[in-house]
Parts: structure tokens; C-alpha cells; sequence
């Protein structure tokens, strides 16, 4: 007799769908099996709490530490648990929002323009038309046409089957696209003044699509959204330890990306009027984990040692086989990475900032969940990767979240209060990452927290800042201090744990031993520094004197530390818009000397060090 493992059935809100998993599968596990939304960014080890769902019509589990730690007595009384830490149970599951906030992206700042001449080439030819003397192909009297100026190029199949759809008007004139050595499609009459073309910077977290007129040069329309793989963990180690679950895993992180890239395809299109067959060619940079999964190919031997990736170099693709809804024939170009953990979205915030061109010694930094760096030493280049976590995005702390309306972002501690600044002046529900930057390190300043990252106790506050002891609540994993509201209603106030500083501490510490790691590698001290650049949308939003404070980079100066923006997402425009700054960008790799920080003999120490925070002056 075979023993089948009992069938549990549970209804999920606010889809209102009954799934049935085998009983002992996780609530998030069965969820995920049936495509059900809930978010992990831990990938389900019970540390990040944004699995959170409230179970009804059924007695809840009985709560375990880490629902504990994430969540309030308030709400484990209402029900709520960690959908990662309990089977799933018959019942109702309500599963909190996922993505229903809008994430602010900030665009490149302060970058070079580009030069216009694009991998795309639209011709108008006039064919002869056919005679009973001159049976010559359609396709054949076209190339007779177009050999004088463009050579012998392969048609694609998109190509040929539009050309036997303008069937006899050929004669009266068509246009013949382009891209590459290849002729993606062809159009009735002289469309030689509309051409369009999409960039997309592929974050772990956020995907950024730019619609550029190739003929001009100039935006048409940008869109953003979450990457729709966070559901299945915030960082990349977290999803590459999902395909690691079988092929079926890295189809489903592969979907769900493209899915993000074709949403924000069709919201650019729509909002310009413009037709997803006028659209040539795209091109992509992301980390190498997230330009794996764009390509359908399974990362997971990038997470353990050696590291391999299956690919660095460039890749070229057409729209159809990456599943992209514009003209099934367009070209798709995916930049090349350094190394498993460097990958072309850093190739495009060099390209973008000029590193390896520009003078002097510039350290430049996409701070994030992955934390690349790299360091310009006169022409030569150092890269490394630092894993940061997803703290600096908001998770993994206790009332973190991600940069959008209701989240503290500014934090400054003056005499007798605690002022904050809010996104949108919203009412304040959280605090995302330059928030909690600015957090710990007014909270250094001012000796609430001790260079170790100790919050005081109260007892200690009373006698040092005694101001604001009576903001500190004690409780057994080190206290918290409260940032917004008021001690006497905890449940309702937006604190700061000393278990979230911890989290700062590991976040920063792994970029600045980075930084301290390459810095000696290549024979750099601070003083040698002229210029430091933060990237990415973190970076850009970080308070370079907060930055300086908590210790995140090297004290050069906040007038020597310049925000970029999404540097990555404009080295993405620059290799569509211009073939010289693509041929530029695939030679960036081959002189970048990588290390790997697990390989240097003192990185424990090194790591240990720079988790410290400076002494406030």
C-alpha cells in the first residue's frame, strides 16, 4: 500500500482562491506552487517578516520566535504569522499587500551625453518592379537595392513574412530596419523618421525601462517597477538558492522578471502613443544573477564556491526569445559582467561615469543588496562585490520598507526632539534606507549609540542625553529607540531597534571592508582619493555626511562624494543609443582586476573592523 501524504486545503484573500498542498508544506511554499503573491526577502528563513499573513476561520499556530521578533503582541493576538515558519492549515489566509506601494526611482544625474549612432539603420529603397522578363524574388530585387549602401544582409523570418504582406505595393517604396548585420523588418513607404528603442536597468529590486527615439536621441517615456522575483527573496543570494529547487524555479524567477520588463514595455508604449512593432532593439544590464534568469539560464553556481557564472560575455538575442512584446525580430543585446558578482550594471555605471578614461583616483560605489564597487587608480580599474543585504533597501529591518510614500527619510536629532522628514509628507508607516542611514548616524552623534553599535540603556541615556532616554524602550534583544510617536503606545510608534543597528552595522561593514580591501589592493589611502561616486537610487538619496559618520566611506569630504543616480540605467541607454559606447562598454571587462574578497587572508578581521562605527568629532 502506498502512503499518500494527507491533501490540505486553505483559501487565500484577497485572490479568493483555494490551493491544496500536502500537509507539513509551509503556508509559503504552498503559496508559491500556485502562484500566490506573498513576499520573502529572506527566502523564507523567518528573518525579514514580510511574509506576514493573518489566518482566519481556523485556531493560528502557536507562535514561534521568529514570528515573535517580527511581529507586535497586537498583531500575533489578531492572528498574524510568518508564512515561511508554520504548515499550512485549513482555513482563510489573508496575505499582506505585496507591492501596492510606488517605488521612487531617482534617473542618472551629473553623467556624460551621448553621442547618436545606433546599432539601428532604417533604409528607404525604391525596387524595380517585376516584369514577365524579371521574375527576380521580392527579396531579391530589395538586396539589388540596398548592396551599394548597407552590403548583404540576412533577412529575418519577420522580415520576409512583412514583406509578403505589402505584396504588390512594394514598388511604390518601403523601408527596410536594420539592427546590427540583420534585417529585423521592413514597412510600407518612408518611415525613416520613426525609430524607437528600449533600455532597462534590471535591478534585484527595481527594473527601470527608458523608451528612446533612436532618430533624435531623445526619452520618450521611462516606467518603473518592483522586479517581480522579490517574492521570491530580496537578495540574489536568496533566489539562487530558490533554483536550486529545480528547473521549474529558475522558469518561474525567469517569468516573473519578464513579466516586470514587459508590464513596463507596454505602460512606456501606451503613455507614447508609440507601436510595439516600431520598437528595434533593447538592451539590458543587471547583475549577473538577474541576467541569467532575463535569458532563461540557471545561476545557482554562482552561490557556492568557485563561483562560476555560465557566461560573461555579451549576448544577443531577438525579442521572441526572451519573451518580450514588441517586434518578435528585435534585437536584444544583455552586456557583458566582470565576474560572478560584478556584473553589467556596474559595466554600465562605468561606462556612464567614465571610469578608465577620466582623471585622477575615484572610488565609485552602487550601494545596495550587492554592493559592487569599484576603484579607478589613474587608467587602471579594481572591482569587487560586498553583499550588503537588503538593509539598505529597508528590509530586514523591523519597520523597514522600501523608499515610497509614508517612509522616513531624513532623520536629524536636535536638542529637545526628533524631526523627520517623510516621502510625500505622508503620514510616517516606516523607514527605508536613507532614513535609517541618517537614523544611526545622528544616533552616533549624539552617543545614544556607542561606537560599537551598543544602544544605550536607559539608565545610560539618563545620564549622558537625558533629553531623549525616555525615548528608549527596554525589552530583551537590546531595547529600541523611538523615532516617531510616543513610548507610551509602542505598538503605534515607528522605532528603531538595536537589532536593526546590527543589521546597519553588517550592511555597512560588508561595503566599507570592500572599500578598505581594494583601496590597499591597489595602494590607495584616503588622502589619494579625489572623488567618491554613489550610484544607484540608494546612493543617490544617502546624506554624504551621514555616509561619512556611520562610516560607509572613506572621510574624503562631503563636498568630494557625488550622487549619480541610476548610473547603471544610463549605460544601458548609452550602448542603445550609440555603437561606439557599446563597443567601449564589452571592452570595460577585460581591464577590471577583480577580487574576491572570501580570498583575501585577513577579510574576518577586515569585516570585523569596518562594522564599527567612528567617533563622533
Amino acid at each position: 500500500m502506498i502512503d499518500v501524504d494527507p491533501i490540505v486545503r486553505s483559501r487565500f484573500f484577497p485572490e479568493d482562491r483555494e490551493i491544496s498542498a500536502a500537509e507539513g508544506v509551509t503556508i509559503l511554499d504552498a503559496a508559491q506552487a500556485n502562484d500566490i503573491p506573498v513576499e520573502t526577502v529572506c527566502s523564507g528563513k523567518g528573518s525579514c517578516g514580510t511574509c506576514r499573513v493573518l489566518i482566519r476561520e481556523t485556531e493560528p499556530p502557536v507562535p514561534n520566535a521568529h514570528d515573535r521578533r517580527r511581529l507586535s503582541d497586537q498583531q500575533l493576538a489578531h492572528g498574524w504569522r510568518l508564512a515561511c515558519q508554520h504548515p499550512i492549515v485549513e482555513g482563510a489566509m489573508y496575505t499582506h499587500p505585496v507591492g501596492v506601494r510606488a517605488v521612487r526611482v531617482v534617473e542618472s544625474s551629473g553623467l556624460g551625453r551621448i553621442r547618436l549612432d545606433p546599432d539601428v539603420q532604417k533604409i528607404y529603397v525604391k525596387p524595380a518592379e517585376p516584369t514577365l522578363h524579371d521574375q527576380s524574388a521580392d527579396w531579391s530585387r530589395i538586396q539589388d537595392e540596398l548592396a551599394a549602401v548597407a552590403g548583404d544582409l540576412d533577412p529575418s523570418l519577420e522580415a520576409l513574412r512583412r514583406l509578403a504582406a505589402i505584396g504588390e505595393d512594394i514598388g511604390q517604396g518601403i523601408t527596410v530596419v536594420i539592427a546590427g548585420n540583420r534585417i529585423v523588418s521592413v514597412e510600407p513607404g518612408d518611415t525613416t523618421e520613426r525609430g524607437f528603442g528600449l533600455a532597462f536597468d534590471i535591478g534585484t529590486t527595481t527594473v527601470v525601462g527608458a523608451l528612446m527615439n533612436l532618430v533624435t536621441g531623445e526619452e520618450v517615456a521611462v516606467a518603473s517597477g518592483l522586479n517581480g522575483q522579490h517574492l521570491y527573496g530580496g537578495d540574489v543570494i536568496s533566489r539562487m538558492s530558490v533554483t536550486m529547487r529545480g528547473p521549474e524555479w529558475v522558469e518561474r524567477l525567469t517569468q516573473a522578471v519578464r513579466s516586470t520588463v514587459n508590464d513596463i514595455i507596454k505602460r512606456c508604449l501606451e503613455s507614447s502613443g508609440v507601436a510595439r512593432d516600431e520598437v528595434y532593439e533593447l538592451t539590458f544590464v543587471g547583475n549577473t544573477v538577474m541576467e541569467h534568469l532575463l535569458i532563461g539560464a540557471d545561476p545557482s553556481r554562482i552561490s557556492y564556491s568557485p563561483f562560476v557564472p555560465t557566461m560573461v560575455d555579451p549576448i544577443t538575442a531577438t525579442a521572441a526569445e526572451v519573451g518580450l512584446d514588441v517586434l518578435p525580430s528585435a534585437a536584444v543585446w544583455v552586456s557583458p559582467n566582470v565576474a560572478s558578482y560584478v556584473g553589467g550594471d556596474i559595466v554600465g555605471m562605468m561606462l556612464s561615469a567614465n571610469l578608465g578614461r577620466r582623471r585622477g583616483n575615484v572610488l565609485a560605489i552602487d550601494v545596495g543588496t550587492n554592493g559592487e564597487i569599484v576603484l579607478q587608480k589613474g587608467r587602471e580599474l579594481f572591482a569587487t562585490a560586498a553583499p550588503a543585504g537588503p538593509a539598505f533597501e529597508g528590509a530586514e529591518i523591523s519597520q523597514g520598507m522600501r523608499a515610497a510614500p509614508g517612509a522616513i527619510e531624513r532623520v536629524r536629532i536636535q536638542d529637545e526632539a526628533i524631526e523627520v522628514d517623510v516621502i510625500d509628507n505622508a503620514e510616517p508607516v516606516g523607514i527605508c534606507g536613507s532614513g535609517l542611514v541618517d537614523a544611526v548616524a545622528e544616533l552616533v552623534r549624539t552617543g545614544l549609540v556607542t561606537p560599537n553599535g551598543r544602544l544605550l540603556w536607559q539608565e545610560e541615556a539618563e545620564r549622558a542625553v537625558p533629553a531623549h532616554a525616555d525615548r528608549i524602550i527596554p525589552d530583551q534583544t537590546g531595547g529600541a529607540i523611538v523615532l516617531h510617536g510616543s513610548a507610551d503606545d509602542p505598538d503605534s510608534a515607528i522605532k528603531l531597534h538595536a537589532q536593526d543597528i546590527r543589521q546597519m552595522q553588517l550592511a555597512k561593514g560588508s561595503i566599507r571592508c570592500g572599500v578598505s580591501v581594494l583601496m590597499r589592493h591597489a595602494g590607495l589611502s584616503t588622502a589619494d582619493l579625489d572623488e567618491v561616486i554613489l550610484a544607484g537610487a540608494f546612493g543617490s538619496y544617502i546624506d554624504p555626511a551621514g555616509a561619512i559618520a556611520i562610516g560607509l566611506v572613506p572621510d574624503v569630504g562631503p563636498e568630494a562624494i557625488r550622487a549619480v543616480g541610476n548610473a547603471a540605467g544610463h549605460g544601458a541607454r548609452m550602448c542603445l543609443l550609440s555603437l561606439t559606447a557599446r563597443v567601449r562598454a564589452m571592452d570595460l571587462p577585460a581591464r577590471v582586476s577583480y577580487v574576491e574578497l572570501s580570498a583575501v587572508p585577513d577579510f574576518q578581521d577586515e569585516f570585523a573592523f569596518a562594522m564599527g562605527f567612528p567617533a563622533p568629532s
